[in-house]
């Protein structure tokens, strides 16, 4: 394929976007659509590069092109990481670079949470799309193949991704979003264009060239459109339509390329040159802003709020690009025994990242080391990522294994996170005295969009439930009340036992957080009595006490965390809590005669 300026101007335009994006320009809110130009690009350079019958080579080249800075800046995160992060971030940072050595950052972070969520500290969370790209080209053989005994299969698995992927996303935002399978249809609009569109990667003739243009001007609006990435739908969703159009529009520049007008214009000549280092510029901005802006305990912090800030960061990035293009890029190009170095790297990152646990544990005091962990002190988030896939449309998931197949009782444990916090303890104690216990796998049942009293009612007589415990805080408070007093009143119909487990005690601050700058600066530790616990919950009290119900009983959690004045770390200086609100399995073994009393009190019955 002869040199093509407007694939440059293509991805520095879409590296601009993911960069302008995540240093908080908020014109570019959905800036991040700039790497699904890049997964079309890389079917369309996969439709040419690849050869069937020089796999090897392909390979190779591949390794060559992208891997030397991919694992320089894996590399360079750790170790700073080790040095300048406190052990609760480190640990995710050990985590990530597992995952990143074996070219799964992506499934890595699926596991963890979604793209958008900020509340871990994700310092190598770009990766996930470099993660996507290798996992592509380990299934590009077996594509072509099929590709090569029939035609219309090419257009059939791209409509199947495609069509999956929307479906996804009324299920599972965060699985579309980071699952190559369900991202295939972009990489296979671009290597169609390549393969049907053009000869070789070259174009066929330039009258279109006006429709390449539509393209990119397609492209630079979109990003100013909003949406919601965790939206589950595929109109407001992502990967949903709006990656659809980018996708195509990108296809358009691929197919019929750009106006040479614009091709030689001194914005085209600056984007073609931003795209000739957009590789290197990916790799080391996000890290950079990540660790720039970094605070203890406050996950991953993007979007500086000041001019000096983004202009010093701006500064740092075109620095390390630089570097890391003629340095490493284009440096590695010399290397003679390059492949047997690219082997050695991903053991090398594994290696260090696990010194650096033991370089850790010398560098913080114990007490430092307890803090620190809270995060860690905490269960599988609800059900687990395993059922949600195998069984997408299950609102429930049995959370008790007993050894018999007779149970004394069967309990529906319904809440928001807060339920999702005490659900191992509480499955503990059920066990210990026979029952069964099936748990929500909504976060917010019974809130405005979710499951209604209605439906949870039908779903009780569904697994034939004897008793729904519920546990929630009170946001929403009213709402959530009045849900609360239509399900009792249905459920006593049917003899079905409601029992409410009242919000535990919330702190204004994050508490492990707190915990540090008192230990680190002397700042002041927060302060919660029993009495001000009680005026805080005095209408949502009130209001509970006028459900009347034989079947319907309140339990108080004050008591047990606020014997005078809250506790937030237990005798040996464990928290209690992981944020300000959520607590720790250590906090949560507080209620375990609590929970006891509630499973067995209706087994006496």
């Amino acid at each position: 394929m002869n040199y093509r300026k407007d694939i440059q101007i293509l991805r520095g335009v879409s590296v601009l976007f993911v960069v302008l994006f995540h240093l908080g320009f908020t014109l570019f809110q959905s800036g991040f659509l700039g790497v699904d130009v890049f997964f079309v690009i890389s079917g369309f350079l996969m439709a040419i590069l690849y050869s069937r019958h020089n796999k090897k080579a392909f390979f190779i080249r591949r390794a060559k092109r992208l891997l030397p800075a991919y694992f320089i800046v894996t590399l360079l995160v750790v170790i700073v990481s080790i040095f300048l992060v406190i052990p609760n971030e480190y640990h995710q940072v050990f985590s990530q670079s597992i995952y990143a050595s074996s070219f799964s950052s992506n499934i890595g972070f699926w596991l963890q949470n979604s793209y958008f969520s900020k509340v871990e500290f994700n310092p190598l969370l770009h990766l996930w799309s470099l993660g996507v790209e290798i996992q592509f080209y380990l299934i590009i053989p077996i594509l072509v193949f099929f590709f090569h005994l029939n035609r219309y299969l090419f257009l059939l698995i791209l409509l199947s991704t495609l069509l999956l992927c929307f479906k996804f996303l009324g299920i599972s935002p965060k699985t579309s979003f980071f699952m190559m399978p369900l991202r295939i249809w972009e990489f296979l609009i671009g290597y169609g264009v390549a393969h049907y569109l053009t000869n070789m990667g070259n174009l066929h003739q330039d009258k279109y060239r006006y429709l390449g243009t539509l393209g990119l001007i397609i492209i630079l609006f979109i990003p100013f459109v909003h949406l919601d990435g965790q939206a589950m739908n595929y109109i407001e969703g992502h990967p949903g339509l709006y990656a659809l159009f980018i996708s195509i529009s990108t296809g358009l520049v691929l197919a019929f390329g750009l106006l040479k007008s614009i091709e030689n214009s001194l914005v085209g000549s600056i984007l073609e040159r931003l795209g000739q280092y957009s590789y290197s510029i990916y790799l080391v901005h996000f890290p950079i802003i990540v660790f720039y802006l970094y605070v203890p305990f406050s996950g991953t912090i993007l979007q500086p709020n000041n001019i000096l800030d983004k202009s010093i960061l701006f500064g740092l990035i075109v620095i390390a690009s630089l570097f890391l293009y003629h340095f490493v890029e284009m440096g590695a190009k010399k290397i003679k025994n390059l492949l047997a170095l690219l082997l050695f790297l991903p053991f090398l990152i594994v290696s260090i990242a696990f010194v650096g646990v033991n370089i850790q544990e010398k560098l913080y005091t114990k007490k430092e080391l307890l803090i620190s962990n809270a995060f860690k002190d905490r269960d599988v988030y609800r059900c687990g990522k395993l059922k949600r896939i195998l069984e997408p449309r299950s609102r429930y998931c049995k959370i008790t294994e007993l050894s018999s197949d007779a149970s004394e009782q069967r309990i529906m444990l319904i809440g928001n996170s807060h339920a999702d916090t005490i659900k191992q303890l509480f499955s503990k104690e059920a066990q210990k005295l026979n029952s069964e216990v099936f748990f929500a796998v909504s976060n917010e049942p019974m809130f405005k969009g979710k499951s209604t009293p209605q439906e949870i009612l039908e779903d009780a007589l569904k697994y034939k439930i004897d008793t729904i415990v519920l546990h929630y805080s009170f946001q929403n408070s009213m709402y959530l009340l009045k849900n609360i007093k239509k399900l009792v009143t249905l459920s006593s119909k049917h003899n079905i036992n409601i029992d409410f487990i009242m919000p535990i005690p919330y702190w204004d601050r994050h508490i492990p957080k707190a915990l540090w700058m008192h230990h680190q600066n002397n700042i002041k530790l927060p302060l919660q009595t029993k009495e001000e616990y009680m005026l805080q919950n005095k209408e949502n009290v009130k209001f509970l006490s006028t459900i009347e119900s034989e079947n319907f009983k309140v339990y108080e959690t004050v008591s047990i965390l606020c014997p005078d004045e809250c506790l937030y770390v237990n005798k040996e200086g464990k928290p209690l809590y992981f944020d300000g609100g959520h607590l720790t399995l250590t906090g949560s073994n507080y209620f375990s005669e609590l929970f006891h009393e509630i499973i067995e009190s209706h087994i006496a019955k």
